[in-house]
């Protein structure tokens, strides 16, 4: 079965007390359909004051159902309208999808029909169509428009020979109710004024028009408005004869004295209230002032500005507002529009300005409305209203107001010239620089005249890279000007990232540079930007070399031409150069290191405290060494001659265990000189021999294991006992300085080495020394760093000292003071030692 129910109607009628309904049924009528069910009713129930009444809703009967139209809604879309019920039950073409949402209206009259007899129903209901089933939709219809009826007195009518009522509407409608009137008519709901004609029958004879009462009406509500007399004050009191809230009665004086009090009035000053003043949008009227001046005699009370004005409105300007009784928010907005008024503040009296003078510039054309009204009314303390609304129109003619771009600009340019067509003052058009999702206000250094064209030209602090886009705002108009850049004429470049070092770079140029400066900006040790300043451009072909750079700082370069003003009007893209720093390895001096113990033995075999030495801080750890893998203990074990270890990388100046020269010279008859180069402490790199087979009895045995003594940039794995060589490092020195002794067994030698990795893991750099004969006293050692691979940036740096680089090394047993019985503790093998202190880095390029 399809899901498209298709619905008819069966319809039946009955009248029920107090409300009339009607009830009607579709239904297609074959399986799997759904039946739509649908009653309507009119309720007259009204709300009078606080409480909610039936009998003030049926002076006319209720509207019979049958002559209310019928619509039904899906979400926003119409999907069917009747005129009446009967037609919608002689619909058989109407379709509706089971399982949507719905909407069913009804309703009768016309809410912007005012008047009497002329009464406007409404309701609504949401529905869903079911298959299957049946659906029920009951609308109930309710007053939607207000009603007003007007009462007299026995006192009034004794008081006032003739006498009528007029009701002024929010849609500008007029309704007249008789003396003799006692119906209800019919408003849509909103504000109303009711004004009161009469003549008295004694005294002053003239008709009067009285302002009554103004008050919002509401949907749905009945009001009866009571118009009474006290004949000894005398007064007209106007009151609601139920309570109604927010509405306090009103007493006007109708004394001979008040009655006869002319009427306040407006005079108009600049304009003519019988015809428009057409003005240039954004300019002002050709009279010097433009105003209204309202004389009061009997005091201002109230004075109403009806405002009907797009722009205005859409600017906070209030349609409809009461000058003497203005909310200070409203206030502030009508002043930043131009509006000033005096004499209606808390001191008012009978006369006040209102100055419209300013408010004209505000005023804006468009296609659709080039007309704006103000209307002004005014209310004095005896009820007394002006006869006509002084009435204000302007009429505003377009400007012509839009912007384009002039001449073409070059890539990189610091100016550029523009065209605005305005019938007005060039200097009240704003313009913002728009760039990047900001916007910065920038101003035409120059404006050139002739009628309502101009000639600007701008100037901006900064060249321009990208298209230049500046939008120009007018009032609240706004215009883009749009200016195409083309690809730039010079260009630099870095060919390869490694043409940036620490002191020199190099440069690549593409493009012809006759006649353009070269142009360098340098940024402080904080990052900030310098200024641009020429330099000499040491080109050659398309290469340029710089040098005597800075290290570790930021430069920007680029080529500029300029005008005969000496101002920027083309450039290359910036080309932004960051020098290496001359990076120095931390506690190259040796002087930070702590001392960590091993493990201790008290054996009676030659127990001794043993300890491993580490050349940092705990804070910045960059050299390291083997020590740890020389001190390790063996499980099973306990030092003595049979097992012992030792650290190979000592202090000059430790004191927990002797340098390997210090035992040389004890217990070899050797006379080294332990010092340091410079500072307190040198690090002494020894082969030496540890684990078992450290001594026999009978004298010096073979030691299980020798190892060279080294230190290094980098890591330690004791897990593995294993070396990681190398730290981060983005610096490129060209040298390696060092100082060190050396003392050389067995005629061996040590390589000293630095190596330069970049981010891929090549080798980019490198040098080393060949050191193979013993030095007593410290020598300066100087590593050269050839690069093979210049293009490249370094990543990491590879340094490593060892006691000697040869395949086996060889250690001599040095017997101490402990014998046999002491376990040969302080007995070892020594081989080759290498001393260093000093290390630096050294940057020529």
């Amino acid at each position: 079965m399809s899901n498209r129910q298709l619905v008819k109607l069966a319809f039946c009628i009955c009248l029920l007390p107090l409300f009339f309904s009607c009830s009607s049924e579709r239904d297609e009528g074959s399986e799997g359909s759904g039946t739509l069910h649908v009653q309507v009713n009119a309720n007259p129930e009204v709300v009078v004051g606080t409480n909610t009444r039936v009998d003030d809703g049926t002076e006319l009967g209720v509207p019979d159902v049958n002559d209310f139209s019928f619509s039904i809604f899906k979400g926003e879309t119409l999907r069917g309208q009747w005129a009446t019920l009967a037609d919608f039950l002689s619909d058989d073409e109407l379709t509706l999808r089971s399982g949507n949402n719905y909407l069913a209206k009804a309703a009768y009259g016309d809410v912007n029909s005012e008047g009497f007899e002329l009464p406007y129903y409404e309701g609504n209901q949401p529905f869903t169509i079911t298959k299957g089933k049946t659906t029920d939709v009951e609308v109930t219809c309710y007053l939607a428009n207000a009603k007003l009826a007007i009462v007299y007195t026995d006192a009034f009518k004794d008081y006032f020979a003739t006498y009528t009522s007029e009701v002024s509407t929010s849609l500008g409608n007029t309704v007249e109710y008789a003396s003799s009137e006692e119906r209800y008519a019919y408003f849509k709901p909103g504000n109303l004024v009711v004004r009161v004609k009469a003549r008295k029958k004694e005294g002053y004879s003239q008709e009067v028009t009285l302002k009554a009462k103004d008050f919002t009406a509401e949907a749905r509500h009945a009001y009866i408005l009571t118009l009474d007399v006290d004949a000894g004050t005398p007064s007209l009191n106007i009151s609601f004869s139920d309570d109604i809230p927010n509405q306090k009665p009103v007493t006007i004086e109708i004394s001979d004295e008040a009655l006869s009090a002319p009427a306040p009035y407006f005079q108009a000053n600049g304009f003519n209230e019988n015809q428009a003043m057409t003005v240039v949008e954004g300019k002002s009227a050709e009279a010097s002032e433009v105003y209204a001046y309202l004389h009061a005699a009997g005091g201002i009370a109230n004075c109403s500005l009806i405002t009907h004005s797009t722009s205005l409105v859409e600017q906070g300007w209030p349609e409809t507002v009461d000058l003497v009784n203005i909310p200070a928010e409203t206030l502030s907005v009508m002043q930043k529009l131009g509006l000033q008024i005096v004499g209606l503040g808390e001191k008012k009296d009978k006369i006040a300005k209102i100055d419209f003078t300013n408010v004209i510039p505000f005023l804006e054309y468009t296609s659709e409305e080039a007309e704006h009204v103000f209307e002004l009314r005014a209310t004095d303390k005896l009820a007394k209203e002006n006869q006509e609304p002084l009435t204000f129109r302007v009429h505003s003619s377009d400007n012509q107001f839009a912007v384009s771009a002039g001449e073409p600009v070059l890539y990189g340019t610091t100016k550029m010239k523009a065209k605005l067509t305005l019938d007005g003052d060039p200097t009240k058009v704003t313009y913002w620089l728009k760039k990047d999702g900001t916007e910065q206000q920038v101003m035409p250094s120059d404006v050139k005249s002739e009628g309502i064209s101009h000639e600007l030209l701008f100037k901006f602090d900064e060249s321009q890279y990208s298209d230049i886009q500046v939008e120009a705002r007018y009032l609240r108009r706004t215009d883009i000007l749009a200016s195409e850049m083309g690809e730039p004429e010079v260009t630099l470049s870095l060919r390869y990232p490694g043409d940036v070092w620490t002191k020199q770079a190099t440069l690549q140029l593409a493009g012809s540079v006759d006649d353009w400066d070269f142009q360098c900006s340098k940024k402080d040790k904080n990052g900030n930007e310098g200024v641009w300043n020429k330099e000499e451009c040491n080109l050659s072909g398309s290469t340029i070399s710089l040098s005597k750079l800075t290290p570790g700082i930021g430069y920007t370069y680029r080529f500029v031409k300029k005008d005969r003003e000496g101002d920027v009007i083309g450039a290359s893209k910036p080309l932004d150069i960051e020098t290496e720093e001359e990076i120095q390895i931390p506690n190259s001096g040796f002087e930070e290191w702590f001392a960590e113990k091993r493990w201790s033995e008290g054996s009676s075999l030659g127990g001794q405290d043993i300890y491993a030495y580490f050349p940092y801080n705990s804070a910045e750890q960059w050299w390291n060494t083997q020590n740890l893998t020389t001190t390790q203990k063996l499980s099973g074990t306990y030092y003595s001659w049979y097992y012992a270890t030792y650290p190979g990388t000592v202090p000059t100046n430790a004191e927990e265990l002797h340098t390997a020269t210090w035992h040389l010279n004890k217990y070899d008859k050797k006379n080294f000189v332990i010092e340091s180069h410079g500072g307190n402490t040198a690090m002494e790199i020894a082969t030496i021999g540890w684990g078992f087979n450290n001594w026999g009895p009978g004298g010096g045995s073979s030691p299980q294991q020798i190892t060279a003594g080294g230190l290094y940039l980098g890591e330690y794995d004791e897990d593995a006992h294993k070396e990681i060589l190398g730290k981060n490092f983005c610096s490129r020195p060209t040298s390696m300085c060092f100082f060190y002794k050396y003392y050389s067994y067995n005629d061996e030698y040590t390589v000293p080495s630095v190596i330069v990795f970049a981010s891929d893991g090549s080798r980019i750099g490198s040098g080393e020394l060949m050191i193979n004969s013993t030095v007593d006293s410290f020598t300066k050692g100087s590593i050269s760093i050839k690069y093979d691979e210049p293009t490249k940036k370094a990543s990491s740096i590879v340094i490593q000292f060892l006691s000697t680089t040869v395949d086996t090394p060889a250690v001599k047993a040095v017997k101490g003071n402990k014998g046999l019985f002491g376990g040969y503790g302080d007995s070892r093998h020594i081989g080759s030692i290498l001393t260093i202190d000093d290390v630096s880095l050294e940057y020529e390029k």
